[in-house]
């Protein structure tokens, strides 16, 4: 049965890998990079037996991010066979940091939208996409895409507009 599961799991990671590289107009595709081996590492023990059992199941769950990686792989192949090309970006602290202000606050992963004391509010995983293209906008990767950090790139990211800084404000154009 496992076996089954695996290969099915391995065949729906190739097909919606294929529809993303065929989908996306973009000649880039921007991921986050986990850091798996960080991620999965027990936290030490406290006092409350509920929070050590969290952090077992956490640390369980991180195990079997394998897949994960391997889905980036195939997005990555798929994307290198049609002349596109995926960039890893370190995801570190995307969900903790306010995609608006840059403020980063510890949050609890069952938290599933920030409210900042700046005043914005936006889900979790969104606010991570953004963090993780601003990251992708201000690096140095972008040397040979000067094109890419004009302003109306990201005119379609509701609003949003990046500044020099590794912070995002709402544009006053759009």
């Amino acid at each position: 049965m496992k076996i089954k599961c695996a290969n099915q799991l391995k065949d729906f990671q190739h097909k919606v890998s294929k529809q993303i590289v065929e989908n996306t107009k973009a000649n880039t595709i921007i991921v986050g990079e986990l850091n798996v081996k960080t991620m999965a590492r027990k936290k030490k023990t406290t006092k409350s037996p509920r929070q050590n059992k969290s952090n077992k199941t956490l640390h369980h769950s991180m195990q079997n991010t394998g897949s994960l990686g391997r889905f980036v792989q195939f997005l990555t192949y798929k994307a290198q066979k049609i002349g596109k090309r995926v960039i890893r970006i370190d995801e570190s602290y995307t969900t903790q940091t306010c995609a608006k202000c840059g403020k980063r606050v510890k949050r609890s992963l069952s938290e599933r939208t920030i409210t900042c004391e700046c005043g914005h509010k936006m889900d979790r995983d969104l606010n991570s996409a953004v963090n993780i293209m601003v990251k992708f906008l201000t690096s140095d990767d972008l040397s040979h895409h000067p094109s890419l950090k004009e302003e109306s790139f990201l005119r379609t990211w509701k609003g949003f507009t990046a500044t020099n800084s590794p912070k995002i404000c709402p544009s006053a154009n759009a």
